[in-house]
């Protein structure tokens, strides 16, 4: 299954030894030299797919003589089912923001023993205490990013007046030394000259939150009655939606069969690496923002193994090879520094504080969670 931060993987495996070859020093023997012995050398990883540096596995695999087993989800809804449903021998997971608030209350998440994780200061200090985990009791920042619209440029104008009706010509973006994309909202994806060419995530929250944001409301609304007029003003746009998938939006603009996508910020940048027409925009009406974290499940078999994985993906080499090659933001203030220039200096991947300010991160939404799900339900079913 082509999932949120896969596709490439396949394609790309030249192109992985290059970018190993420049970019992780530290597969030049940068080894500790630690390494474990017994029949079980095992840490199991439950993971965002294609979220890591092509190399960074087998690195690991070799310098500790751990193998590395990684099991993949395309939502936090279905990490949290995942879970619920037994998944009890996972040693590392890595949930989003809200998700770590949720595992929090339902008391899945060990307390992380710090003095056990080395390179934790190497985080940005935004990072080093949270809004979802103040003091980092729970998790360790991973990687951050936005929930905006990839759209093809190209198609976009062959299309009479979408200019004058849907956005502006504003500066480059996807990484790209290009002089033309353009500065549009969430209503562009009820337009119906995109009818079946766009997509939508699979994802509640995201879903219902962008139609929310677009008018004027918060991500994290509890009330009843706006939550049920962005859901009804979404079953009006279903009839324009090709699908709703986070599993295959890489697939699907990389491709042209979508013009315009509901996607995160790393996944459309991914998918320009086989179209340079695709672009990502972070909407001016204001979009998702979110971190990703690793945390250690109580039930975790492999603890030792498992801190051990965190400070290896806190080293700066890796964690920058990481954020060169899947193109999400990384939380390592160190790694960081490392980040090829073009992708730090792009507003939409890196996005400054009058962006950000436009931003809101998705939170727990307490029982009204109950409420948002029967409106995805009903969304679907309709």
């Amino acid at each position: 299954m082509i999932s949120r931060r896969r596709f490439l993987q396949g394609l790309h495996g030249g192109a992985a030894l290059t970018l190993a070859s420049a970019c992780l020093p530290w597969l030049a023997g940068c080894s500790t030299g630690r390494s474990f012995s017994g029949e079980d050398k095992q840490v199991n990883i439950l993971n965002w797919a294609d979220y890591l540096h092509p190399d960074t596995i087998p690195e690991f695999e070799r310098r500790y003589g751990i193998k590395v087993v990684q099991d993949t989800f395309a939502s936090n809804e279905a990490l949290l089912a995942k879970l619920q449903a037994g998944g009890t021998r996972y040693d590392v997971i890595v949930p989003s923001s809200y998700m770590v608030k949720q595992l929090k209350k339902l008391d899945i998440l060990s307390t992380l023993e710090h003095d056990r994780l080395i390179g934790l200061n190497n985080l940005l200090p935004r990072f080093r205490s949270t809004s979802f985990d103040p003091g980092l009791k729970v998790c360790v920042p991973y990687t951050w990013g936005t929930t905006g619209i990839g759209y093809n440029l190209a198609y976009m104008e062959e299309v009479q007046g979408f200019g004058r009706r849907a956005g502006k010509l504003s500066g480059a973006t996807a990484g790209s030394a290009d002089s033309k994309s353009y500065a549009i909202g969430w209503q562009i994806l009820f337009d119906k000259r995109f009818a079946h060419r766009l997509t939508m995530l699979e994802d509640a929250r995201e879903v219902i939150g962008s139609a929310l944001k677009m008018q004027g409301h918060s991500y994290n609304t509890t009330d009843s009655q706006q939550i049920r007029a962005a859901t009804e003003i979404l079953k009006q746009q279903k009839e324009l939606v090709m699908c709703y998938t986070s599993d295959q939006v890489i697939v699907e603009l990389a491709s042209g069969d979508s013009y315009l996508s509901q996607v995160y910020s790393g996944d459309c940048y991914q998918a320009r690496r086989e179209n340079n027409q695709l672009r990502y925009a972070i909407p001016e009406d204001g979009c998702s923002i979110w971190t990703d974290n690793f945390c250690i499940p109580k039930s975790a078999p492999n603890r030792d193994f498992a801190y051990l994985w965190i400070s290896y993906m806190l080293e700066p080499a890796v964690a920058a090879a990481c954020a060169n090659f899947t193109h999400y933001a990384t939380a390592n203030e160190k790694a960081f520094r490392l980040v090829q220039k073009e992708l730090v200096e792009d507003q939409n991947l890196y996005p400054g504080e009058k962006i950000l300010a436009r931003c809101e991160e998705v939170s727990d939404v307490g029982p009204a969670l109950f409420y948002y799900d029967r409106m995805w339900t009903e969304l679907k079913c309709s």
